[in-house]
């Protein structure tokens, strides 16, 4: 968020590299899910913290009349600002009018909406990807939208499958390093004796097979963001040739003798959590503090299991145009729900693709997890006679009492889910879920 006393006197024109085409026909905040629908035809809405405007933002830190959106003829939208208080920025840069895209982020106060196209649109932005309404997910979001609004360093820790690159991508796209690179380096993937040429570059003829000079992946970045995903497999003794150049911002090819100034935004992850930031880590020190300016931390799926339904049904959407539609049985619903899933999205992701795979309309347990097929147990999996009965409804069931407890009312539950008020309150009545305070409430 930009105070009044930070804003600037000037504004950026919007770069076109990068954009995704397709109309947008809604908007949806980062925080909690909410989408505000815009029709196609061509009129223009209102969006504030007043009680008379179309999109209507409860943010204290929007103002009453902070912008508003004109479709024009042909499907574009264009953003003006009133003026607010605070600005309204674009992907990061603060405007006074601008073309909103599929993908892009306006943010108005502390709220961040991300523009959506219509069904069987162009896939959107990383951010997009990153799906589930987990309060613990969406507040790691909310944290890291914040962060890519300045140029810290940021370190991402999550076990392997969680999404620390979707992340990592999303900080970047909602950075002013949108139009620039945003290069992704596993550091655990490098040869060893070839890191320091990859990272720094190296001089024609410095060692055996440097047959010319090569720029690194931190020029390669320059102007945009540098992803250092697993940065713990960094072999000690390359660590402190990497704090060097975080701290100095000047990087030396191998077998050089000049430095060459670099203006490259870092981002690290992680999944590495044992003793970090102390001296038992893989990790030295002072090269965690220098990388650790924001830290996120991403849940595994097992703790966010009340979004295993979406995750699953944007898979089978993501599918449907190459194997038709399927549906999971309730059989195979107790089975996802039933496995820890140690690989996390990335897991349940290769799984669903096996299953949409071999499957036939209807996918059951043996459709995701083959092993059953041949009579073996699945690691993990509970016999059939053990799995808890957890069919759709009672995943559904949970996601609700979650929602409710984080939430404290019906209305603001049901919008964290995306459900009509109404079949959340007679679910909730059916399911037992309110306290004899809410039902004379909703009674009234």
């Amino acid at each position: 968020m930009i105070s009044f006393n930070e804003r600037e006197t000037r504004t950026h024109s919007m770069p076109t590299e990068g954009r995704r085409a397709g109309m947008v026909v809604a908007l949806r905040a980062t925080s909690d899910g909410t989408e505000f629908p815009l029709g196609v035809e061509a009129r223009r809405w209102v969006i504030g913290s007043g009680d008379s405007c179309d999109v209507v933002i409860a943010d204290p830190y929007v103002s009453n009349l902070h912008c508003v959106i004109e479709r024009r003829p042909g499907g574009a939208l264009l953003v003006r600002d009133r003026p607010s208080r605070n600005g309204t920025m674009i992907d990061g840069n603060l405007v006074e009018a601008a073309e909103l895209r599929v993908g892009s982020y306006l943010s108005i106060g502390r709220t961040t909406l991300i523009a959506i196209a219509a069904p069987g649109g162009e896939q959107t932005s990383a951010l997009g990807a990153l799906r589930g309404r987990d309060p613990a997910l969406r507040a790691t979001v909310e944290q890291a939208l914040r962060a890519a609004q300045t140029d810290c360093n940021v370190l991402i820790v999550g076990e392997t499958g969680t999404g620390k690159d979707l992340l990592a991508r999303a900080i970047h796209e909602a950075s002013r390093r949108a139009a620039g690179k945003f290069v992704a380096v596993n550091c655990g993937g490098i040869p060893r004796e070839l890191i320091g040429s990859e990272l720094f570059g190296h001089e024609k003829g410095a060692f055996t097979g440097a047959l010319a000079d090569r720029d690194g992946y931190f020029v390669e970045a320059h102007g945009g963001t540098l992803f250092l995903d697993e940065i713990g497999e960094l072999p000690i003794e390359m660590q402190p040739h990497l704090l060097r150049v975080l701290e100095s911002r000047r990087v030396r090819r191998v077998g050089g003798a000049l430095d060459r100034p670099v203006d490259t935004r870092i981002i690290a992850a992680t999944n590495r959590t044992e003793g970090l930031g102390t001296e038992s880590s893989k990790l030295r020190v002072d090269l965690y503090h220098r990388v650790a300016t924001v830290v996120l931390l991403l849940p595994p799926l097992r703790e966010r299991m009340g979004d295993l339904t979406e995750l699953v049904e944007s898979i089978l959407a993501e599918l449907v145009s190459e194997h038709g539609e399927q549906t999971v049985s309730e059989d195979g619903w107790r089975a996802l729900a039933s496995y820890p899933w140690p690989g996390n999205v990335r897991e349940l992701r290769h799984a669903v693709a096996r299953g949409v795979a071999l499957g036939d309309g209807e996918l059951g347990p043996s459709d995701f997890f083959p092993e059953l097929r041949f009579g073996r147990t699945v690691p993990g999996l509970p016999p059939d006679s053990m799995v808890p009965l957890v069919p759709y409804q009672q995943m559904l069931r949970g996601a609700m009492e979650q929602a409710l407890s984080t939430f404290g009312t019906i209305r603001a539950a049901a919008n964290h889910l995306g459900m009509a008020r109404s079949t959340f309150s007679d679910r909730a009545k059916a399911w037992g879920l309110l306290s004899p305070r809410a039902k004379l409430k909703l009674g009234k």
